[in-house]
């Protein structure tokens, strides 16, 4: 497949990022190519007369209702199955079973059968010898095969385009889990993640009728009648994207030039509404289920599930918001940029961008350039998540852009702003100390202390001593099966002039593991916490389809230790933490310690140590530390001069007293 074109509302910034992102938001290409026979559209089919469809447009005021506190509310629109609240119990229980029913018959249908029929021809599970998992889901499915609404194949497609067309049918909730494995072709196999892909941006389109329908009625009385029957007119043919949501058609008005246009897919809120239905259903009946006769074993799960899942579903109604979005775009364009676009509650209308895709490489050249900007992404994730708080969520392949400066010179671009994260400040100071203790002094039991102030774990529990050693043993499996650090010989480690380690992470068994403690310790996972993994995830997914031996931890590790050197927040979480890297068991500074933080915010970030100590003095915190450090040395240097001029050392040892601040 040759280079697509991608579009959007740009918004260029710098933001400490090494080189400025472009944050634009719309399209996605043209040349897709005829839809998979598979697919199938969630919400009104290709044929619908546009007059069925007007008179039930959902409104900004429709829906789910408030997802933010304890309970559902009806919101007093929409299919009204979604209430959790007083005498709704019954119509929810409803709702959900039938969309169950539809869920199972499509999966089992689409995906299951085809699966185990594949299974069964090939007499055993996937061997290496057989090609593994990746020949499996390679596999061609006969022409004529079921769906499992009753429809049948008209060209043979594989297991893999099944289980994508699948997921494309069910609708945005089960898009979200497809787009999130497509970027991940080190974890799955890569005939599925190039499947899944297309879940981001190449979906099948809803007729271009209806879009112009939803425009005219979202419109009417908002902009002159004859620019808006011209917008209207404009929205022909195909359009140059299609996501789970919305897609985006490439249109020029009168005055304002190209712009890209996103109609939001009917009845995909009613569609979500039933997901939510279904999701908060079954989390209510695992987590109620109890273990042992008669439940003497107490909770089964012992996780909020219901508040989980209330969280989960939260996000995606929080990308239906079309409004939300446009204010998202203006926030991240007030801290990156100078662009943005305007809304209505089902279309949104941004400047339009040219850009290809960072996974669409045709030459080294093309890889090499593109893997620099994954790198600039990574970059500005962790600026986001631990500078300004404010984190672009959802930056998977479909969502990242190459675009062409006026002087050809490339940059970053991003694409859909309908979630963005809020990282309260003290856990971004947390994630930066969990980091550094934990690669720089594999200090497992100082890490999990530092759950509270992630706010993951009850602070009661972290008061008890026994499940604090418990959570702290735990962890040491997780990072021993999730951080691979490389061998080194005996006595080199922590030499005077070697650089720390850097360990080589596998995300996903991080995450794997993680959630397996989530039961145990009660972890309560936030939502910008959840959505900080699955971005950093998805970023280091598509480093790795570049570079396989990419590792996310190299970019992160000296981004933590500059923010921590220097401190800027002031944070006494951050001044503990340093202090106790600094300094040996005794509570005496370390030299040895302190040059090798300064070597390691050198060399793996490329700095010379001069521009790091230079870092770390333009903030206050950071000349306090320094001011502790060298008078320190100072004090220690000068007692030392003390004893051996009062004849306690015979011999001056060459060098021993030279004071700290030359040392380092």
């Amino acid at each position: 497949m040759g280079t697509r074109r991608r579009s959007g509302a740009a918004a260029s910034a710098s933001a400490g990022f090494s080189e400025p992102p472009v944050a634009v938001d719309a399209a996605r290409g043209a040349g897709r190519g005829d839809a998979d026979a598979s697919r199938r559209k969630a919400g009104v089919e290709r044929g619908e007369e546009a007059s069925d469809f007007a008179s039930d447009l959902p409104r900004g005021d429709e829906g789910f209702g408030d997802w933010s506190g304890d309970g559902f509310d009806d919101g007093g629109g929409g299919d009204g199955v979604g209430g959790f609240g007083e005498g709704s119990d019954g119509r929810s229980l409803l709702a959900a079973a039938l969309r169950a029913t539809e869920v199972a018959s499509v999966l089992a249908g689409d995906v299951a059968s085809p699966l185990l029929s594949s299974l069964v021809a090939r007499g055993s599970l996937p061997t290496e010898e057989s090609g593994g998992w990746e020949a499996l889901w390679s596999t061609e499915v006969p022409t004529g095969f079921g769906f499992g609404d009753g429809r049948a194949t008209t060209e043979a497609t594989s297991l893999a385009r099944r289980l994508a067309g699948a997921l494309e049918a069910l609708g945005p909730t089960y898009v979200k889990f497809g787009q999130a494995l497509g970027s991940r072709p080190d974890v799955v196999p890569p005939s599925l993640a190039a499947a899944l892909s297309s879940l981001q941006d190449d979906m099948a389109p809803f007729d271009s009728r209806i879009a112009r329908e939803v425009v005219r009625s979202e419109l009417t009385g908002k902009m002159p009648d004859e620019e808006l029957e011209a917008l209207a007119k404009s929205l022909r043919g195909e359009p140059v994207a299609a996501a789970s949501i919305g897609q985006v058609y490439k249109v020029t008005l009168p005055g304002k030039g190209e712009v890209a246009v996103k109609v939001q897919r009917p009845g995909v809120r009613k569609l979500v509404e039933r997901d939510a239905a279904m999701a908060v259903v079954v989390a209510q009946f695992l987590e109620e289920t109890t273990a042992g006769a008669n439940g003497s074993g107490g909770k089964l799960i012992n996780t909020r599930l219901v508040a989980a899942a209330k969280e989960f579903m939260s996000r995606i109604f929080e990308e239906l918001d079309y409004r939300n979005e446009a204010s998202n775009l203006a926030t991240f364009a007030d801290l990156y940029s100078h662009r943005g676009g305007s809304s209505e509650d089902n279309v949104l209308v941004m400047e339009w961008i040219d850009g290809t895709k960072l996974t669409d490489t045709d030459d080294e050249d093309a890889t090499r350039e593109n893997l620099a900007l994954v790198k600039v992404a990574i970059d500005a994730t962790l600026s986001q998540l631990l500078v300004t708080g404010i984190l672009h969520a959802d930056p998977h392949a479909g969502n990242l852009l190459k675009v062409r400066r006026d002087d050809g010179s490339p940059t970053l671009g991003y694409l859909d702003f309908g979630l963005l994260s809020t990282i309260p400040p003290r856990v971004r100071d947390a994630l930066v100390c969990a980091v550094a203790l934990q690669v720089f002094e594999r200090d497992v039991d100082a890490v999990s202390r530092l759950f509270g102030e992630l706010r993951l774990i009850p602070q009661e529990v972290l008061d008890d001593e026994g499940e604090r050693a418990a959570l702290a043993e735990a962890l040491e499996k997780t990072f021993e099966n999730s951080l691979l650090y490389p061998e080194r010989s005996d006595g080199e480690e922590g030499g005077e002039e070697e650089v720390t380690s850097i360990p080589d992470l596998k995300f996903d068994k991080l995450l794997d593991s993680l959630s397996r403690l989530v039961p145990r310790f009660r972890f309560d996972l936030p939502p910008y916490f959840v959505n900080n993994a699955r971005a950093l995830s998805t970023l280091e997914g598509i480093a790795k389809s570049l570079d396989p031996s990419f590792n996310v931890l190299t970019v992160m590790y000296p981004y933590a230790l500059g923010r921590m050197l220097q401190n800027p927040s002031g944070s006494p979480v951050v001044e503990r933490t340093v202090q106790a890297l600094i300094r040996d068991g005794e509570g005496r500074i370390d030299r040895g310690k302190v040059r090798r933080l300064l070597r390691d915010s050198a060399s793996i970030a490329g700095l010379s140590k001069r521009r790091v100590v230079w870092d770390v003095v333009k903030t206050r915190p950071g000349r306090k530390l320094t001011r502790g450090v060298l008078s320190e040395g100072l004090r220690s240097s000068l007692s030392r001069r003390s004893k051996m001029r009062s004849g306690r050392s015979g011999k001056r040892r060459k060098g021993s007293d030279k004071w700290y601040y030359f040392q380092l």
